[in-house]
C-alpha cells in the first residue's frame, strides 16, 4: 500500500500530540493524589513512548517526500505555505518534546503546565497538518472533514495508548476512584471523538456530491464520491472496532468494587489496542482515493 508512509506520519504524530495531552492530565491527578515523585516515576515511560511516536512519525514523512531535504526550502514560505508552517510546528513540537522528555529522564520531575504547553505546540501542529491537506487539489480532503479527522485522532488515539500503558504503571499506585475517573475520561473523550467523526459523514458525503457538479477545476480523483463509497467497508470495519473498544472499556469499569487497574488490565489493555486499530483502518479509508 502506497499510502502507509502517509498514515504512518500523520497518526503516530497525532498520536504522540495525544499522548502528551493526556499524560498532563493523568500526572496532574496522580500528582494529587500520590506526589510529584510517584506521579513522574509512574508517567516518565508513558511520556517517552510519547517523543518516540513523534519521532517515528518525523521518520515515515520524509518516506513520501521526493527529495527530503527539500524541506529545508520549504521553510522560506512560511508567511503562504502551509507546508512550511506545519515543518515549523512540528520541528517546535518534536524538539520541545524530545528535549523535555530527557530532561525528565535525567531529573526525575515532571511538570503538568510545560506538558500543557508542549501539547498546545502538539496541537498547534495538527492544525496546520490538517490545513495543508485541506489546501490541495484532493476534493476527498477539501472539506472540514479533515479536521475531524485529524483532531479525533489525537484524541482517540492519544486516550488508548496513554490510558493503556498508565493502566499497566499504576495498578497498585492510583486509588479505585481515581482509576475509574482516568478509564471513564478516556472512554468518554474516544466515544465523543468517534460520534463526532460518524456524525459529519452524512455532510460529509452530501457536500462531495455537490462539489462534482459544482466544480469548474480539476481535481482528484475524478469520481470523489465513487473513490469514497470504494472504502465502505474499510470505514465499517474501522467505526466497529472504536465501537467494540468503547464497550470493552465499558465493561471494565461495570459494577466493580475493585480498581480496574488491579482487576481488568487485560480488558482494558484489549480496548485500547482495538481503539488504535480502528484508528489504523479510517487513517487508510481517509487517503486511499482511487
Amino acid at each position: 500500500m502506497s499510502e502507509w508512509p502517509l498514515v504512518a506520519f500523520t497518526l503516530l504524530v497525532q498520536s504522540s500530540v495525544g499522548v502528551v495531552m493526556f499524560t498532563a492530565l493523568y500526572f496532574c491527578w496522580i500528582e494529587k493524589e500520590t506526589g510529584n515523585q510517584k506521579a513522574t516515576a509512574a508517567m516518565k515511560p508513558v511520556l517517552l513512548i510519547s517523543a518516540i511516536l513523534g519521532c517515528l512519525g518525523l521518520l515515515a514523512s520524509t518516506m513520501h517526500m521526493g527529495y527530503p531535504w527539500n524541506a529545508f526550502h520549504a521553510l522560506r514560505h512560511i508567511s503562504s505555505s502551509w507546508l512550511s508552517r506545519e515543518i515549523v510546528f512540528a520541528a517546535l513540537y518534536l524538539g520541545a518534546l524530545c528535549l523535555y522528555t530527557l530532561i525528565v529522564l535525567i531529573k526525575g520531575k515532571m511538570n503538568k503546565s510545560i506538558l500543557a504547553f508542549i501539547g498546545l505546540l502538539g496541537l498547534i501542529d495538527v492544525f496546520c497538518m490538517a490545513s495543508l491537506y485541506f489546501n490541495t487539489s484532493m476534493m476527498t480532503w477539501m472539506h472540514a472533514n479533515t479536521y475531524f479527522m485529524f483532531f479525533g485522532s489525537v484524541f482517540t488515539a492519544g486516550a488508548a495508548i496513554t490510558l493503556g500503558l498508565t493502566a499497566c504503571r499504576t495498578k497498585t499506585l492510583v486509588s479505585l476512584e481515581l482509576a475509574n475517573k482516568m478509564v471513564i475520561s478516556a472512554l468518554s473523550l474516544v466515544f465523543i471523538a468517534i460520534v463526532i467523526r460518524m456524525a459529519v459523514q452524512p455532510f460529509y458525503l452530501e457536500w462531495l456530491s455537490h462539489a462534482v457538479i459544482s466544480s469548474n477545476s480539476i481535481t482528484f480523483p475524478e469520481s470523489p464520491t465513487t473513490a469514497y463509497a470504494s472504502t465502505f467497508l474499510l470505514r465499517v470495519s474501522a467505526w466497529s472496532w472504536g465501537i467494540i473498544g468503547i464497550l470493552l472499556l465499558g465493561f471494565s469499569i461495570w459494577k466493580k468494587q475493585v480498581s480496574p487497574f488491579k482487576t481488568s488490565i487485560p480488558i482494558i489493555t484489549l480496548a485500547c489496542i482495538v481503539i488504535f486499530l480502528g484508528e489504523i483502518l479510517n487513517r487508510f479509508a481517509f487517503f486511499i482515493v482511487n
